[in-house]
């Protein structure tokens, strides 16, 4: 609801709009709850859109992974497979299955194909720069690494940014350096660094099928001791210890 009245505020500014965002939101409630609509019309067809995470195994019943609804945060399992057994629509994000980062989508092309923009917005849930909270939905998608260097169009060089952070970005001296799982990191003009995180992080899950590491072989038997030359029958005294007065037969 609070995305649905803001949209609607956000397309009503201009330049001879002397109300601030917050009465402009104050307003278009006010004329939806009244109408339905605004006076001109704005906010037809406009339907709230619900974002879960959810880990595959999770959906199938082989795990109790918690889910993460954007915006909110952990849901747990059941209410998580009981909203996509209603979805309309599905997203699905491929990541490694030991290290949990996601496969991008494309390196090519400069356009932001509509299902990775959709997963960073989930992925961001906010404009990354340290300490702003606009939405992602209301921010600018931006190239960590400026694509003039020849940097890819990929999740792991994508981020939102709001409007005033993306010129502060490209305009001072602040840096932007991201890791492989979302996390980016800002050295400030004075050499601070800070981090920000992304509001859902998608996690490595415990392979199921893994087959378990072989045990350790047992350690082999010792050998057998050599065996006693003086229990062998034709080693013995009694037949190797002959008379000499010959009276005692021959062994053979």
């Amino acid at each position: 609801m609070y995305t649905r009245v803001t949209d609607a505020a956000i397309s009503l500014q201009g330049p001879d709009e002397p109300r601030t965002l917050s009465q402009l939101r104050a307003d278009v409630a006010i004329d939806l709850l009244q109408q339905g609509v605004t006076g001109t019309g704005l906010g037809a067809g406009l339907t709230a859109n619900v974002n879960i995470t959810v880990p595959v195994l999770t959906l199938m019943g082989q795990s109790e992974e918690p889910a993460e609804l954007e915006g909110y945060g952990p849901i747990d399992p059941e209410t998580a497979r009981r909203l996509a057994g209603t979805a309309t629509s599905f997203l699905r994000v491929l990541t490694h299955p030991h290290t949990g980062i996601v496969l991008d989508v494309s390196s090519t092309p400069f356009r932001v194909p509509a299902a990775l923009k959709k997963y960073l917005r989930l992925r961001d849930g906010t404009c990354r720069f340290p300490g702003c909270n606009r939405s992602a939905g209301h921010s600018d998608l931006d190239h960590t690494i400026d694509k003039q260097f020849a940097s890819p169009t990929t999740a792991t060089n994508l981020h939102f940014l709001s409007p005033a952070h993306h010129n502060l970005k490209h305009f001072s001296d602040w840096k932007a350096v991201a890791d492989p799982d979302g996390t980016v990191h800002w050295t400030s003009p004075a050499g601070k660094h800070y981090a920000t995180d992304p509001a859902t992080r998608i996690r490595p899950h415990l392979q199921q099928t893994e087959t378990p590491p072989p045990a350790p072989s047992p350690p082999e038997p010792p050998a057998p001791p050599p065996p006693d030359p003086w229990n062998i029958p034709w080693n013995t005294p009694s037949n190797t210890d002959w008379d000499t007065d010959d009276t005692d037969p021959p062994p053979f």
